[in-house]
């Protein structure tokens, strides 16, 4: 019989990046195949040695999503923060080098999540805190203010388009999620979560260096969302003319406008020679 050539043990070695490779996929998916490569030791067995890695992986990612939302963990306590922060790293692990980002889907995650539901309070929280990071990472921009309008002549201010800040960011909470929010971030005591009538329109952005955060009316909201998207001032007068009482549209619209000026939500102004006419675009929108 011929005889099989013998193969070294160096060569049934894994390499450097098949190890690598099995250590990640043992801890992301729980694939046990890199055991084989490991030793037990004289003090306990390999998988009591490798599950140490395993709980710190999981353990400063739950570190990591306490820092991105510290309201939302003194909401729930440590607990039921650390058991939706580990089914959340079960079922997204880390894809990115930058732990920013590694919350990004925790508020969607939660929305999905039964234990989280609490009339859907958590979610939306999580969403009010994850707005605030975002702006207050997001690009400079400059401010459109008073002196930068005064320059456009008044009988032109109907052709005029806004441009709203990098950091502004417009959510829609159909909780509480806002006032107990405001209360933690205040060191109060929040009141109970609960669904409310209608949503609520909230405007995260950036003043200067410190995020922001309020209530817009409806009205006030429904304009920023045309506003946002390029539509002429005299449409968005038009649109709050159909929406309430049409002798005092135009004079609201400035006044909305003053406020977005005083509170530095704009970037920039410039004129449209195009026809635009929002209102026609409905209120469902929002």
């Amino acid at each position: 019989m011929k005889q099989l050539p013998r193969v070294s043990p160096a060569a049934l070695a894994p390499t450097l990046s098949e190890v690598q490779d099995s250590l990640q996929s043992a801890i992301l998916s729980g694939d046990d195949a890199i055991l084989a490569s490991l030793m037990d030791n004289s003090h306990t067995t390999r998988d009591i040695l490798f599950g140490v890695y395993r709980h710190a992986y999981a353990s400063r990612l739950v570190d990591v999503l306490m820092n991105e939302y510290p309201l939302l963990h003194a909401y729930v306590g440590d607990d039921d923060f650390s058991a939706l922060a580990r089914a959340y790293i079960g079922a997204h692990p880390s894809r990115n080098q930058n732990a920013r980002w590694f919350g990004t889907g925790f508020p969607a995650f939660l929305a999905e999540q039964d234990a989280a539901f609490r009339s859907r309070v958590l979610p939306d929280v999580a969403c009010i805190e994850r707005a605030v990071s975002d702006a207050f990472d997001a690009i400079d921009a400059p401010v459109l203010g008073f002196a930068d309008l005064a320059k456009f002549p008044p009988e032109d201010w109907g052709r005029l388009v806004f441009v709203p800040q990098p950091s502004a960011a417009m959510l829609r909470a159909g909780t509480n999620a806002f006032a107990i929010w405001k209360s933690l971030k205040d060191g109060g005591t929040p009141g109970a979560a609960a669904r409310l009538a209608s949503p609520e329109h909230l405007i995260v952005w950036r003043q200067g260096v410190t995020p922001m955060v309020r209530v817009m009316p409806y009205e006030e909201a429904m304009m920023w969302a045309e506003a946002s998207r390029g539509v002429r001032f005299d449409a968005l007068c038009e649109l709050l003319a159909a929406f309430d009482e049409p002798d005092s549209a135009a004079v609201r619209a400035a006044g909305y406008l003053q406020g977005w000026l005083t509170a530095e939500l704009l970037t920039s102004a410039a004129m449209s020679g195009g026809a635009a006419n929002a209102a026609k675009a409905g209120r469902e929108r929002l």
